[in-house]
């Protein structure tokens, strides 16, 4: 799948054009300037919220005490960082993935900022490890967002798919409902590969997968999800689709589920 879900598809549109800015740019920066918060997140392509998509403003960074950079078009900050917090990428100086992930603290809500610092650890294409992540929160020396980092730390996962993988498996998680397994492998009892869902309840045999846009104009994945809900059923599986509306509010999906599971043997 993309690791970037539907909501965030149009940030991708602006990524060349804020590398293009980017590079015209660091001709003429200092050598202890670099790219950081929102900038630096497009450049590593991290999804962000709707309401970053039209920001043209070029984050740029200098170490602290340094003055901040005051120009048209720049968003000037000072950080207290350390050399491995800075790295070169493509020709420009950009914070470093672990760094970036601490920066945004400030900016995103703790369910955004698990979408992207789930998006940094994704397995097929990682940009931090864990401990990366953790090691930059010891050195992170910021006070905005520090709770929310340590917070977040203990949700991330390398295995979402997509933020809104990330975002249903966080508020089932805070909702109280059973451990979810993430995109697992699911066979039949005499090993005939099944499914690799999205989420699942193990014990409970219960998957959930997100359907986005590509599953209603692909017409491969949707024969192909016509074939798996069957044979899962037939498995004892029961399969629920999510939706872009159980995105925006998932009250009533979590609601069933708790039903389901229930139903199932769960007492919670």
């Amino acid at each position: 799948m993309n690791p970037l879900g539907e909501d965030e598809l149009a940030d991708a549109v602006t990524e060349g054009q804020t590398a293009a800015l980017c590079g015209a740019y660091s001709v003429r920066m200092a050598t202890d300037q670099f790219f950081s918060h929102v900038t630096a997140a497009r450049l590593y392509g991290v999804p962000l919220p709707a309401r970053f998509r039209l920001d043209t403003m070029l984050d740029v960074s200098v170490p602290s005490p340094t003055r901040a950079v005051r120009a048209a078009g720049i968003r000037g900050h000072k950080l207290r960082v350390e050399e491995s917090d800075r790295i070169v990428m493509n020709g420009v100086a950009v914070s470093s993935p672990a760094h970036l992930f601490c920066e945004l603290a400030g900016l995103l809500s703790l369910e955004d900022l698990i979408c992207a610092g789930d998006y940094l650890l994704w397995y097929r294409q990682p940009k931090a490890s864990p401990k990366e992540l953790r090691q930059a929160l010891t050195r992170y020396e910021g006070r905005l967002g520090r709770a929310k980092l340590e917070e977040a730390l203990p949700e991330l996962s390398d295995r979402a798919d997509s933020p809104p993988e990330s975002k249903i498996r966080f508020r089932l998680r805070r909702a109280g409902l059973p451990e979810l397994a993430i995109n697992p492998l699911i066979y039949d009892p005499s090993g005939i590969f099944l499914a690799m869902p999205d989420l699942a309840f193990i014990r409970y045999k219960m998957v959930l997968d997100y359907e986005g846009d590509h599953h209603r104009s692909s017409k491969e994945q949707w024969r192909k999800d016509l074939k798996r809900v069957p044979r899962l059923e037939d498995a004892g599986w029961h399969s629920t689709r999510i939706s872009a509306d159980d995105i925006r509010d998932s009250t009533e999906l979590i609601d069933r589920l708790k039903r389901l599971l229930r139903a199932r043997g769960w007492t919670g």
